[in-house]
């Protein structure tokens, strides 16, 4: 049984030689899928069931297709639609775990976000982009 396993796994890297794998596009799609399938079972509908076969057979077609070059193009179209977005989400992360250190106010100028350490008093703060001076409680 353990020989039919090693045969199995290395026959796949061989079916997989040469196809685009599960790149950022089609992981967030499969995801996307998954979830309308189990937002599905709880509504019914046909409508949805619909999007998420086709969320799952685009992630599919994307895993299993031959042509790298055009889907390593359409992924990089993809990274640089979510990277905004993403990198939104990782400033909000950064400043829930450091909420109870800093304090985090935006330039009144410029709209710069700035942070001064807690319980330090008033401090004076100078916006590193526009030069502004702002007295701040911490």
């Amino acid at each position: 049984m353990k020989q039919f396993f090693d045969n199995l796994s290395w026959k796949l890297m061989a079916f997989m030689n040469g196809r685009n794998g599960m790149d950022t596009l089609a992981r967030w799609s499969f995801w996307i899928g998954f979830a309308c399938m189990a937002i599905d079972i709880f509504a019914n509908s046909l409508i949805l069931t619909f999007i998420s076969w086709i969320f799952v057979g685009y992630s599919l077609f994307r895993c299993f297709s031959k042509n790298i070059a055009t889907r390593a193009l359409e992924n990089a179209k993809f990274e640089a639609l979510i990277r905004g977005p993403k990198a939104k989400a990782a400033r909000a992360n950064e400043r829930y775990e450091q909420r109870k250190t800093k304090k985090f106010f935006k330039c009144q100028q410029c709209g710069q976000e700035l942070s001064v350490p807690k319980g330090k008093g008033t401090l004076r703060v100078t916006c590193p982009r526009c030069g502004a001076q702002t007295t701040m409680k911490s």
